[in-house]
Formats: structure tokens, sequence, C-alpha cells
């Protein structure tokens, strides 16, 4: 079976390259390990974006990705995200998304859009009903269970996120501030629907308490703009 999980985090960090300018950030957390669970974070900030937070996890054959891609508010960007959950036999969950701020150009969506009708998969999840307000209507979530999905759901991410640091790469800074001030308030409510993932809040109470998974899910997974 392909290490789903692996490849992608390799992509991931090779397009977070791409962009210029591109400084670490400091994690607070940048390794956790605690009865068995390995949660190592890497986290990086440029002028176009201001925070790129790659998570890799691991507890007793499970792996788990998770990455987001937050704009600065002064450009019109989504966020991308992806989220991956893989065990030895399978991968239980795939997410990829482009989510909508204000102001992204539809010229980005019908790209992505036109990538999106390219791959179906057998295995699809319904969405959380917090997620229906945040993600795109390009959104994949899915169970993978064969090689080939495991290979398509791959090129789905490198396409999207293609399309993405393209978008980035030719974005240009909006001085308007009204403007800006809706696209801070649409990464406020992404943060703020994410947090309501009660399985991700779940698994962090579990190995650790919920103070910890407060303070874990509202400063490091999704710290919402100042």
């Amino acid at each position: 079976m392909p290490d789903l999980v692996q490849d992608i985090a390799l992509l991931l960090t090779y397009t977070i390259q791409d962009f210029p300018d591109v400084e670490p950030l400091e994690s607070h957390f940048p390794e956790v390990k605690k009865d068995g669970l390995i949660i190592k974070n890497t986290m990086y900030k440029s002028p176009v974006l201001r925070k790129m937070h790659l998570e890799l996890a691991e507890i007793d054959g499970m792996k788990i990705l998770h990455s987001v891609l937050f704009p600065d508010p002064h450009y019109k960007l989504p966020i991308f995200g992806c989220d991956i959950v893989a065990t030895e036999k399978a991968v239980t969950a795939a997410i990829v998304d482009v989510s909508p701020v204000y102001g992204v150009d539809d010229k980005f969506y019908k790209e992505i859009g036109d990538i999106s009708k390219n791959f179906n998969f057998k295995g699809r999840r319904p969405l959380p009903l917090w997620g229906d307000d945040i993600f795109s209507p390009f959104c994949k979530f899915t169970r993978l269970n064969e090689d080939i999905d495991m290979a398509n759901f791959y090129c789905l991410v490198l396409n999207y996120l293609c399309v993405f640091r393209d978008a980035a790469l030719s974005a240009e800074r909006d001085s308007f501030w009204v403007d800006n001030m809706k696209r801070l308030d649409d990464q406020v409510w992404y943060c703020e629907s994410q947090k309501k993932n009660d399985k991700t809040r779940g698994i962090l109470e579990k190995w650790f308490d919920k103070e910890w998974a407060d303070m874990y899910m509202n400063e490091v997974l999704f710290d919402e703009p100042a």
C-alpha cells in the first residue's frame, strides 16, 4: 500500500518552498510525545501566506496528516486544506479543499471546478454539518481502499496545489481595508467552524486533557488571524 501520508507531506513541503521569501514560523509544539503518540509540527510564513502548517502524527500503526495554508487577508486567496488518516490497510479519511473567502477570483474556481470533474471516488464520505459553511463545492472527502484511488487522490491534491500556488505567486496586495476585514472575518469563521470537529477534540482529550486540547486547537491547529 502506498504511503499517502508521507507522499503528500513531501508534496506540500516542496510546494511551500516554491513561495518567495518563505521563513520558518516558530511553533510552540514542534514535537509532542506521549504514550506512543508522536506529533510533529512544521510551520512557515511568507509575505502572501500568514501561516503554512504541516502536522504529522503517528500512533499504533495509524498515520495522520493535517495541513492548512492560510493566506494573509490582504490577498484574495482561498484557504488550502488537506487531511489524511491512514491505517496499515486503508486510508480511512482523505479530504482536500480550497475554502472560499471574500473576493477570490471566479477564474480560480473555474480552474478548480474543471479539475474536480476529473476525480471521483467510490468511498465518498459525507461532510460534517459544521463544514457546510466553510468548504467549497469542490471539496473531496473520501475513503481510499485501492492503490489507484490513492494515486488519483495524490494527483487531485497536486492539481489543487498547483492552482493555489500559481494564484498566490501572481496575487497582488489589496489595500482596501474593508475587503481585508471581510477576508479576516472569513478566516476567523473557518477556524471557529473547524474547532467544532468533535473527533479531533476527542482524540486530543483522550491523550491529554480538555484544557490541553483546547489550547492546542486554539493556538496550533486553528489560531485566528490578528
